[in-house]
């Protein structure tokens, strides 16, 4: 491991015990909310904490630099929150970090801006790290608009994976009772990996232990975070939840999905209209993940597994130019051979 990757997580486990306040009994859950330029998203999260949160719940909100209005609504709107204003953009898990240092809760609740918390999902998920001691976190049901389930557990991204995911053929496979005969016979011939990424989540209706968890909604126990430290700011944004969990499992704690207790998550809103910066920041966060907890040869094939993918939504985005001339798709393009460069770009950093 690189030396200033050891310095980093060295200082992540220095001030572990530093990472929040002491416990107040009073308080059972905080809830952490990272915000950039969601306001209209952030003002329905925090109507919905209102009407489901107990009197023992407490938010906070991180203000990245917003220029929509956002601090203003929460100061005006929502007084009982604590509100946090960042004078620039300092990413999603450091703003994390600063919500975890105020945090007095028992558990802490990440909870994306573009999330809206059904009635007794908090309830649920706390219920049952109280029941399991062994537990470092925990989601519940995540649900698209339509109410179809949204996939916010998974596998640890290996190379089958992040070639579904990456090129987008993993869209294929979802919910659509036209495609269930996809995911059928593909979940049985690819085995583990497909069919849990795409199919997960218990039918039986028990809990699931999983290996990733979404820090969309990702409920920690204050122990383990005092235990393994904070998120790791060298992740500006994308896949530094999976890291923590990593780091999580590395020591000792199990992490799970509960099937009960539902949280609408409006996927890709909070982030919508920057795919320029989702592109760049998501494979940063991806290679840097690899470049911490995997082999030289792992982060090889992972570079090309990026490369294919790319190389096929560019050739997919190069056919639809074709029929429809959509700015959009033209943008894409040109974002995804950057993509393609920033591969070639790491592999001298390994």
């Amino acid at each position: 491991m690189p030396s200033w990757e050891t310095a980093s997580l060295a200082s992540s486990r220095a001030h572990a015990s530093q990472a929040a306040p002491a416990l107040d009994i009073s308080v059972g859950i905080s809830v952490i909310i990272v915000n950039f330029n969601t306001r209209e998203l952030l003002t329905n999260c925090l109507e919905s904490l209102q009407r489901h949160a107990g009197a023992a719940t407490e938010i906070i909100v991180i203000d990245n630099h917003s220029s929509d209005g956002s601090a203003e609504a929460v100061r005006t709107q929502f007084r009982q929150a604590m509100l946090v204003e960042n004078s620039q953009n300092l990413g999603f898990a450091k703003a994390n970090n600063q919500g975890i240092r105020k945090a007095r809760g028992k558990y802490f609740l990440l909870l994306n801006s573009d999330t809206v918390i059904g009635p007794g999902a908090l309830d649920v998920m706390a219920d049952f790290l109280d029941t399991h001691p062994e537990a470092a976190g925990v989601t519940c049901r995540l649900l698209n608009a339509d109410g179809s389930i949204q996939a916010s557990v998974s596998h640890r991204p290996g190379p089958l994976l992040l070639l579904l995911r990456l090129s987008g053929l993993a869209g294929m496979f979802q919910t659509d009772g036209r495609r269930r005969w996809l995911r059928r016979y593909l979940g049985w011939l690819l085995g583990r990996t497909l069919r849990v990424y795409l199919d997960p989540y218990a039918a039986s209706g028990r809990p699931l232990e999983v290996e990733n968890i979404s820090a969309a909604c990702l409920m920690l126990r204050r122990e383990a975070v005092e235990q393994v430290g904070l998120l790791d700011e060298s992740f500006f944004m994308y896949f530094e939840d999976m890291e923590y969990c990593i780091r999580l499992h590395q020591g000792g704690w199990k992490l799970y999905y509960l099937p009960k207790g539902e949280v609408i998550h409006l996927v890709g809103q909070s982030s919508a209209g920057r795919m320029r910066d989702y592109s760049v920041h998501s494979y940063q966060g991806l290679f840097y993940l690899y470049r911490r907890h995997y082999s030289a040869m792992s982060r090889l094939i992972v570079r090309i597994v990026v490369v294919v993918a790319s190389s096929l939504r560019w050739m997919w985005n190069l056919v639809a130019s074709l029929v429809s001339r959509s700015p959009l798709r033209q943008r894409n393009r040109r974002e995804l051979q950057r993509v393609i460069r920033l591969c070639f770009q790491y592999r001298g950093q390994d």
